[in-house]
């Protein structure tokens, strides 16, 4: 019996002690440290969760790991729907704190970022109209973990509109690993927490690849999302604000781990005045326009890059446009360490290289240029820079937004008495008449979202041949209606439908058939006419809450064809 013992605990001892052995040489190199910087180059984080939604920690905790990893700043990014105010910048253990919102859309997550009032209304639904009530919020949208392994959180959707996305998403990384490679990082992740996190990621070459597609179109800014929420428990909701089952096993990896993986590198012309406000106002503008660049610190750290573009006496630098005709000198450095290789690439394609420098002489047709800088044995590229555009790259084909004298009339929806109440139980319509307006007072079922909605529907023969249709609204409060076609099946029908802002001020919309989507993956793209029986206005719960009430008025509603000169 005593030798028994004897050899399970010798076999247990050498176990161990492979293990450990194992662990020990494949252990992930650890970040190498480099030369100090200036205090005008400062790195951030961006795309962090908090408490307030499915994070571990408060703002509080993110500041002190922030600051224990010499972050100057912090893009804070809880889920939401924008109708919480902002909080204003502030600074919080030397660290400044930025409030954006990430946004779950039909398409995939929105960060939306220089926000600085509530939304009267939840923002999501298609991400177009997300995009579009971002932007006239006065801010702007990145698209974030654009492909992700996990289904739920891929982008699905066309880029337009979107502002930046993020090239690498940190929480997308570890998603397609195998269960041996997870449980080996683990190992790893005891002795080199954030080394060893980054030891997962490969090179995106999806989310690159769509980057350098959409810098053919305009200025689109990439950026690394930490998307980091310190925590292990039941996975995260898909659905925006439903945060009940976001509870804590482990608080890890940490915020002090992850901020040690990827951040973004901004070059100031001057240091941070410690004044939250015009800081983060700097930050922000230095981020939206691509004067920015992202650092895997888990390889090597801090890190500077320098990417410039020049002509004659002048000179640009990333995020910015070059319109000069002539021969345009692009040129790319890093400080160190002495076996770094800088690749500069022409919409993703490398055209010049060099260890510690590379240069490549622009004279052709309009580009998109940006740099990478690689380090041996690393299949990421260490920093990533924003790109510089050389020439007028041609815009990219857009949908037309019909003006009033592209649309001929084919009929007139003009009797108020044939617009019918429709409601869900127990959401409250009324109709009211004045002359050739026509407004629906609602007052939706408060409670959880459940289907809610009240609706106001116009009856359709299926004998009218239209390409689309114009009305005149207006609203109080200002909300989002969707306007929508349907045919006659089930419960509910088949329905195409296109969102509408609307408020006080009376708008005229003409709305293309082609815009409208369908509710549904076994719908056609197009209503199909001779069975569309009603078009209604919808009030729901996609960008109403539950328990809201308002009116929203409609007049001038005809069906209409367009001008054969319009392009569509």
């Amino acid at each position: 019996m005593r030798s028994i013992r004897k050899t399970i605990l010798l076999t247990a001892a050498a176990l161990g002690a492979a293990a450990v052995v194992y662990v020990g040489t494949t252990l992930p190199s650890a970040s190498r440290t480099l030369s100090p910087v200036q205090p005008t180059t400062v790195f951030g984080a961006f795309h962090v969760h908090t408490n307030r939604s499915d994070g571990s920690g408060s703002s509080d905790d993110v500041a002190r790991a922030a600051a224990a990893t010499n972050l100057q700043f912090v893009v804070l990014s809880d889920h939401g729907d924008a109708t919480r105010t902002p909080d204003p910048p502030f600074y919080r253990h030397g660290v400044l704190l930025i409030d954006a919102v990430e946004i779950s859309t039909t398409s995939g997550h929105l960060v939306a970022l220089g926000l600085t009032t509530p939304s009267p209304f939840p923002l999501g639904g298609e991400a177009r109209d997300a995009i579009e009530d971002v932007h006239r919020m006065g801010g702007w949208a990145v698209i974030a973990h654009p492909d992700s392994p996990k289904p739920g959180l891929r982008w699905r959707g066309d880029t337009t509109g979107a502002d930046g996305l993020e090239w690498l998403n940190a929480d997308s990384e570890w998603r397609d690993e195998s269960l041996a490679t997870l449980a080996r990082t683990m190992g790893h992740y005891l002795i080199r927490p954030s080394e060893s996190i980054a030891a997962l990621f490969d090179r995106p070459a999806a989310s690159l690849h769509r980057w350098d597609a959409l810098a053919g179109e305009g200025p689109v800014v990439g950026l690394a999302g930490v998307d980091v929420h310190a925590r292990i428990g039941p996975d995260e909701s898909d659905q925006p604000g439903d945060f009940r089952d976001a509870s804590t096993i482990l608080a890890r990896p940490s915020y002090l781990d992850m901020f040690g993986t990827v951040v973004q590198g901004i070059e100031l012309s001057q240091p941070l005045t410690q004044q939250a406000a015009s800081d983060a106002a700097v930050i922000l503008g230095a981020l939206r326009s691509g004067r920015t660049y992202s650092v895997v610190r888990a390889f090597a750290s801090p890190g500077r890059v320098s990417f410039t573009a020049s002509h004659d006496a002048m000179s640009w630098t990333m995020g910015e446009s070059v319109t000069a005709d002539q021969p345009v000198t692009l040129q790319a450095s890093v400080p160190g360490p002495d076996d770094a290789v800088i690749v500069l690439l022409r919409f993703g394609e490398e055209v010049a290289s060099g260890r510690g420098s590379a240069v490549y002489i622009h004279n052709g047709a309009p580009a998109s240029y940006r740099a990478e800088v690689r380090l041996p044995n690393r299949a990421l590229p260490w920093i990533v820079t924003n790109a510089i555009r050389v020439g007028t790259l041609a815009p990219p084909p857009t949908a037309a937004v019909h003006a009033l004298g592209d649309a001929i009339i084919v009929k007139a929806l003009d009797d108020p008495a044939l617009w019918a109440i429709e409601r869900h139980e127990p959401s409250a319509g009324d109709l009211t008449f004045n002359g050739g307006e026509v407004g629906l007072s609602f007052s939706l079922a408060p409670g959880r979202a459940s289907g809610q909605y009240a609706a106001m529907a116009y009856p359709l023969s299926g004998q009218d041949r239209y390409e689309g249709v114009t009305m005149t609204l207006r609203a109080d409060p200002p909300m989002r209606v969707s306007m929508q076609w349907r045919v006659p099946r089930g419960v509910d029908g088949d329905r195409w439908q296109r969102s509408v802002y609307v408020d006080a001020t009376p708008r005229t919309v003409t709305l293309d058939l082609q815009h409208f989507l369908a509710v549904g993956v076994e719908l056609s793209a197009s209503p199909p006419l001779e069975l569309v029986r009603s078009l209604s206005l919808v009030v729901d719960t996609w960008h109403t809450r539950p328990g809201s009430a308002g009116r929203v008025w409609i007049s001038g509603v005809s069906l209409v064809k367009f001008a054969p000169s319009t392009t569509r």
